[in-house]
């Protein structure tokens, strides 16, 4: 707050805000505090419920993970789907192409009453099995997308490998995108040295998760992710969030194969409480996201309670501050009133409270105050008295302006008959002047009254600078009628001659021009006076515009019409150093 507010403010409210701010303050600050440690609670108790859950997820996620393990292993252990793939084995030549046919309708029987498992894919170097009601085009499409699956698999070494879930296009079996994670191990033949015969993939539905953790929440706005040591995500009640791939965001590198823990991290301008969990079984990451508005949630008992304690402290306290102030300043009030007194001449002493401290000293010193301020009020009426007479006196003495007019027309007359027809002009140019000035009657006069005193005054100030410039009136009106501002010319004119003329030896033009602009339903009267002069530099026509230098009565005007007007009109200047300036009026169609 500035400081010249509080300078505004009373000695009682200054006091009572002192008192209340040394007796709030300790208290808000210990009910922040308190407040601050119940978030702290909050978010711990959160972060342990969060890992509950977590772990408890991963222990269901991964009994499931490795039942469908060892249901590939079932597979990957029947003794005549080997025989019929391996090439060493003794009795394959014997084999015709029906029992590749064979392959194909155990993997498809194997999947009866498994309605979690969406297909399985034996992929030799030779042939492609597998057991797939929608066919293998789909997902053959995924496989050769995904490239480095198979290097997964091969780097696992006949160990289950998880693949990261992919999504399938809307076709002729769903209408909607569909979701599947996978798993994969390489087949080895038993009948040769345990040579690779191919990779083994088992396709899951999304569905066979959303069983397990769809309805799990930490908070009521939660949101759960499970991905891999890559950041992509393997499952999300969204299935947008798919698309995301964790790495992106710098969390996620700075978990370094944590365990687990926890952290607050802000995601699109929203801040949430995560909590994460490694899986030891496959390395997959689980993850808790809470909004920071459910932990907010938490604590609104809290916030209502302390909002509650802090008003009704707050209230007494200030009731308190207010009492105490009241009966400090009182005796200063009294005071003030007794000084307001004789502000309005009111002489009679307010009674004051007696007392014999501090304040009684004071209430001494304004007794003597007010005696010598009595004769000093007294002294300034006799002074003001006298100047007013003077006045009076000096305005007595003024000379009647009809003896000056008669006297200009009898020199007038003198000068004409004495052949002398430029003194009578510049008498009779004078008088008309002088007679326009001071001529009693409305601000706005007519534009041939106004160019009629603009041509007087200019020919006078030619003859007084013996004719080193010429002022040129270029009037362009059909009408007549329009009204002007009394005396409208002469601070622009003026400005032209003394300023714009002063370095000039011969050849100076003055040009006015008045023309009408606008419209016929808007018409608008321009008046430029432009000159050849000495021009003003850049740094004094900004002074002039920024009222920093000479030009006041330039924009007298100005203000004046844009106030009465409107911004359309007013007064503009252009200058150029050296070669002269340029001033525009616009006025506004007044009869």
């Amino acid at each position: 707050m500035h400081v010249s507010v509080l300078k505004t403010w009373s000695l009682r409210t200054k006091f009572m805000i002192i008192l209340v701010l040394f007796i709030l303050f300790p208290l808000m600050t210990f009910g922040l505090l308190f407040y601050q440690s119940s978030k702290d609670l909050v978010s711990q108790r959160t972060d342990k419920e969060g890992q509950q859950v977590l772990t408890l997820v991963n222990q269901n996620v991964t009994q499931l993970l490795k039942g469908y393990e060892s249901r590939l292993n079932e597979i990957y252990e029947n003794e005549d789907l080997l025989k019929q793939i391996s090439p060493s084995y003794e009795g394959k030549a014997e084999q015709d192409e029906a029992n590749d046919d064979s392959v194909n309708r155990f993997l498809r029987d194997y999947l009866r009453s498994k309605d979690d498992l969406d297909s399985v894919y034996l992929i030799t170097n030779k042939q492609t099995y597998f057991g797939d009601f929608k066919g293998s085009e789909f997902f053959m499409e995924q496989y050769r997308k995904h490239a480095n699956w198979e290097d997964f698999i091969s780097l696992a070494n006949g160990r289950a490998v998880w693949l990261p879930s992919y999504e399938l296009p809307p076709n002729q079996y769903n209408s909607k995108p569909s979701h599947y994670f996978s798993v994969g191990m390489q087949i080895k033949d038993v009948y040769d040295s345990l040579q690779t015969l191919g990779t083994l993939i088992a396709n899951v539905k999304i569905d066979a998760l959303d069983k397990i953790i769809s309805n799990v929440q930490v908070s009521p706005h939660s949101v759960l992710f499970i991905s891999d040591h890559q950041g992509r995500i393997i499952w999300n009640r969204n299935p947008d969030a798919y698309a995301v791939n964790l790495s992106n965001y710098s969390f996620f590198t700075q978990l370094d194969q944590q365990k687990e823990g926890h952290f607050t991290q802000s995601i699109n301008d929203s801040s949430y409480r995560v909590t994460f969990l490694r899986s030891d079984y496959n390395g997959w990451y689980y993850f808790s996201f809470v909004p920071q508005t459910d932990l907010n949630a938490q604590t609104n008992d809290l916030k209502r309670f302390l909002a509650a304690t802090l008003i009704a402290f707050g209230a007494l306290f200030i009731m308190l501050a207010a009492f105490t102030s009241n009966y400090i300043t009182r005796p200063l009030r009294q005071m003030a009133v007794a000084m307001k007194q004789i502000h309005k001449d009111n002489y009679e002493m307010t009674t004051l409270t007696p007392s014999s401290d501090e304040m009684g000293m004071l209430h001494s010193a304004f007794l003597t105050m007010r005696g010598r301020i009595n004769d000093l009020i007294k002294e300034v009426r006799l002074i003001s008295n006298k100047e007013k007479e003077a006045e009076i006196r000096a305005l007595q003495a003024q000379i009647n302006p009809h003896f000056v007019y008669n006297s200009l027309d009898a020199i007038n007359w003198m000068a004409i008959e004495n052949d002398e027809p430029r003194i009578s002009r510049m008498i009779t140019s004078l008088s008309d002047i002088m007679r326009y000035a001071i001529k009693p009657g409305e601000q706005l006069v007519s534009i041939d009254e106004e160019l009629k005193w603009a041509q007087n005054y200019a020919y006078l100030q030619e003859m007084r600078f013996e004719d080193k410039f010429e002022v040129v009136f270029d009037v362009r009106l059909e009408e007549r009628s329009w009204k002007v501002p009394r005396l409208m010319f002469q601070p622009y004119l003026e400005n032209s001659i003394i300023h714009g003329m002063e370095t000039v030896d011969t050849g100076g033009i003055i040009r006015i021009t008045v023309q009408s602009i606008g419209s016929e339903q808007e018409p608008m009267l321009m008046v430029m006076i432009e000159d050849n002069g000495s021009g003003i530099s850049p740094e004094k026509l900004e002074q002039i515009k920024q009222r920093q230098s000479h030009g006041i009565g330039i924009y007298n005007l100005d203000e004046r019409l844009k106030m009465e007007y409107g911004p359309h009109y007013g007064t503009s200047i252009q200058s150029v150093y050296g070669e002269g300036t340029t001033i525009t009026l616009v006025l506004p169609f007044i009869r």
